[in-house]
């Protein structure tokens, strides 16, 4: 909790350098108590497993790929030295923020797929999955590697 406050209070000082942030409804905020609120961001760029998705990391072991991703996403944070840095992007049609999170010179989300825990959204990172895949690294290196998190959502397994 110490750590997303942290990198909310990086956030807001960034917003500060381009102005105010605007969103259409409240879903991106989460209410924490009567004085105060989160906001749900994404890392823009990535798409990782949901976290009820699974996938077989051998052959006759189902695992919990989204929390795996959750997992990683944890570790590299808190294994990268350096200031978390949130660079705002966008807002995506469910209203949550897209960024970008650097952890000191590092990009996370691009180094979530180099790893071969996240799939590049679109074509953000493509070169960056298709080296991952190539190397077998992360969940590349499974006996079945999750699905595409979008092809599960349209399954309706979310």
């Amino acid at each position: 909790m110490k750590l997303f406050v942290f990198a909310f209070l990086i956030s807001l000082n960034s917003l500060s350098d381009i102005g105010n942030l605007s969103l259409n409804s409240e879903r991106s905020l989460y209410i924490v108590d009567g004085d105060s609120i989160s906001l749900q961001m994404r890392i823009a760029g990535i798409d990782t497993p949901e976290i009820k998705q699974t996938c077989r990391k051998h052959a006759n072991k189902v695992i919990d790929c989204g929390r795996l991703s959750k997992s990683y996403l944890q570790k590299l944070l808190k294994s990268i030295p350096g200031k978390i840095v949130i660079q705002p992007t966008d807002v995506d049609h469910y209203e949550r923020i897209l960024v970008r999170i650097f952890k000191g010179d590092t990009n996370i989300g691009k180094l979530m797929v180099e790893s071969g825990m996240a799939f590049s959204y679109k074509e953000t990172y493509r070169l960056e999955e298709d080296l991952a895949k190539s190397e077998k690294l992360g969940f590349w290196s499974f006996h079945t590697p999750p699905i595409e998190p979008y092809k599960w959502r349209k399954m309706g397994r979310h």
